[in-house]
């Protein structure tokens, strides 16, 4: 019981400090006028023991808030418990002379009595109302005390006072009268104070909460906020024929932005991309950022809205130019959909698993050639992992059960194997061998892109060598390497080491890195690390050529040996002309530069032979073979050093 007392009063704590210091003035003044008429009425030893009590007590109290002697090593809780015993002594002693004015035949004591005795009630209900313990604490002996002072109130017939009699009743008076005024106007001080204290500290709340719900630079939901909202937004499609969509919106092209012209110029770029979205969606739904250049919208849809026509009209908003300094500032986005429905196609009506495949809807947008808004359907995307499948992956990384195959590169007038490119298989326990789409999302969901890079690397270089040992020419064995290899410390000397543990290998294996390192946060670290590596042997391809970020200026800055071609331009050679000018020009650029060049997923006779006429002499894809495991491409080499 003590204990709960004592918890209850700690939030006072500060209160009950700035109370007692503040009456100390008004209670010696009374005290001492009290001590006073007791002397003069001839109870001495209570005038003298009120007054010494009265400086022990003030005393104490000074030493306990000062944490001095003997107070020193007190707890908060403790100077509570102390405080309480004080203040009913104290109590106790300040009213106990009123019960010997009552007693007293003079008609001008007893009222001095009970103007004291109300006196100190109205004083301790004005002043300790906030505190209810404390007044307790307090009005317990003095109600005790004012019975005890009403049985002695007609103890003898009150008799005439003489004028100093009431003089005293009259300075009772004016005490009785100025300490209910202060009081009041203290505690009403008190209680202004406090309005405006709860008053700004529900303001600061409000503002803290608002921050805590909104993006700092977009004004936006920020993601724990939209979930929030989303929820809300699917209890509401219950009750409703409306199904809700969510678009995840990713911004193309908005590092080059930050590192060319300025952070500023990006805030500039992320706010007024918000401000499109959210004149966009409107009242159809919410938008929120969820950081870094992403941001999320999620609107209800029925038959009169088409929400691929609402994502591409998103893609046309925020493609608008942006003006800033005087400079127009332009970038896309890719924009993943996922839906709600009855359709087994669409992913459960929850926001995780709404979120997580507008996500992975996003990503197949951004690996798009065209860029177009992409709807999440369950049968065109990798499902998610169970706990033992992740689990699984990440043994497969240790075990090796993730190994490279290897398909073929094909010089196109002979038909002879030239090199091969490596791509990563699993060897799934459960679902047998599966491919890159399938597994890369989820490597990179458990970031493991270092460890998985470092596998494949490895058992390249070990396979290389054991064809080599076997007196196989493999040719140009390539690898993709991603930015995060050769942007990192660790990353680098992780594979540097590989290298340089198989120099003889080192000059059959080329590093395929994509346009994106030009733009990379660490684009000079990515080129030094380049250039360790082709100092090492190792040839440098730059992938997917004509897709990324690479202008003219790059290709100056950067030592490599080969562009491959994007299975883009190649899949619409024979009835695209636009992507014939483009191949004719990205061979005219490897010319001029010197470097060789390769093109990837032939799938017809009719490409094939269109490449030769344009003078590429070299390509890659389902036209000549698929990826293959080791032994096969052994067999292929055995074949061909045959022939």
């Amino acid at each position: 019981m003590l204990r709960l007392i004592i918890q209850q009063n700690r939030m006072h704590f500060a209160t009950i400090t700035a109370t007692v210091t503040r009456d100390n003035p008004l209670q010696i003044i009374s005290i001492l006028f009290l001590c006073a008429v007791c002397f003069h009425f001839g109870y001495t030893t209570i005038a003298l023991f009120t007054g010494v009590w009265m400086i022990v007590s003030k005393i104490c109290t000074y030493r306990l808030f000062r944490g001095l002697q003997p107070f020193d090593q007190f707890s908060k809780d403790h100077v509570l418990l102390v405080l309480m015993v004080l203040f009913f002594v104290n109590s106790l002693i300040y009213v106990a002379p009123a019960v010997l004015l009552a007693s007293e035949p003079s008609l001008a004591m007893k009222l001095t009595a009970t103007l004291w005795l109300i006196g100190v009630q109205v004083y301790i209900v004005n002043t300790w109302s906030r505190v209810p313990t404390i007044a307790y604490t307090m009005l317990i002996p003095v109600l005790f005390l004012m019975v005890v002072a009403s049985f002695r109130l007609p103890t003898s017939e009150p008799m005439a006072s003489p004028l100093s009699h009431w003089s005293v009743t009259f300075a009772f008076m004016v005490i009785f009268i100025y300490t209910t005024i202060d009081t009041m106007r203290r505690q009403l001080a008190t209680e202004a104070a406090l309005l405006n204290a709860e008053h700004t500290a529900t303001t600061r709340l409000s503002q803290l909460e608002e921050s805590q719900r909104t993006d700092a630079l977009t004004g936006l939901l920020n993601r724990p906020a939209f979930d929030v909202a989303l929820h809300v937004m699917l209890e509401d499609r219950t009750h409703g024929d409306n199904e809700v969509a969510v678009l995840l919106v990713d911004l193309d092209s908005f590092k080059p932005i930050n590192d060319t012209y300025s952070h500023e110029a990006g805030d500039k770029v992320l706010s007024e991309i918000a401000t499109r979205l959210q004149v966009q969606v409107g009242d159809m739904g919410i938008v929120g950022r969820l950081g870094g250049d992403e941001f999320i919208c999620a609107v209800f849809v029925d038959e009169e809205v088409d929400v691929f026509k609402l994502a591409k009209d998103m893609c046309k908003n925020i493609a608008l130019p942006i003006l800033w300094n005087e400079r127009m500032l332009k970038v896309t986005a890719s924009i993943g959909i996922s839906k709600t429905g009855e359709s087994l196609q669409a992913p459960l009506a929850t926001v995780p698993a709404l979120c997580s495949a507008a996500d992975q809807a996003m990503f197949a947008a951004k690996s798009s050639p065209n860029r177009v808004p992409v709807l999440y359907e369950a049968d065109q995307f990798a499902p998610r992992l169970t706990a033992d499948q992740k689990q699984a992956l990440v043994d497969s990384i240790t075990n090796e059960t993730v190994r490279p195959y290897y398909q073929p590169k094909i010089h196109l007038q002979t038909g002879q194997i030239i090199g091969f490119e490596a791509l990563a298989r699993w060897d799934d326990p459960s679902d047998g061998i599966r491919t890159p789409p399938d597994f890369l999302f989820h490597i990179n969901d458990l970031g493991l892109q270092g460890d998985f890079m470092i596998c494949i690397a490895t058992q390249v270089f070990r396979d290389v060598e054991a064809l080599l040992n076997l007196g196989l020419n493999p040719g140009q064995v390539s690898l993709n390497v991603p930015e995060s290899a050769l942007a990192t410390h660790s990353g680098r000397k992780d594979l540097e080491r590989i290298v340089t543990a198989r120099p003889a290998v080192a000059k059959h294996i080329t590093f395929e890195i994509t346009e994106d390192v030009f733009i990379a946060r660490a684009a000079d670290t990515i080129q030094a690390s380049i250039k360790t590596f082709h100092d090492l042997g190792v040839r440098i391809s730059l992938d997917d050529f004509g897709t990324g970020f690479a202008s003219f200026h790059h290709l100056r800055q950067l030592d490599f040996d080969e562009l491959k071609i994007d299975t883009s331009f190649v899949s619409d050679l024979g009835h695209d002309t636009t992507a014939e000018v483009l191949v004719r020009g990205f061979l005219d650029i490897a010319s001029g530069l010197g470097v060789s060049v390769i093109a990837e997923g032939v799938e017809t006779e009719a490409q094939s032979q269109q490449l030769i006429n344009m003078g590429c002499m070299v390509a890659q894809g389902f036209l000549y073979s698929a990826a293959l495991p080791l032994s096969d491409a052994i067999e292929f080499l055995k074949k061909q050093r045959t022939a």
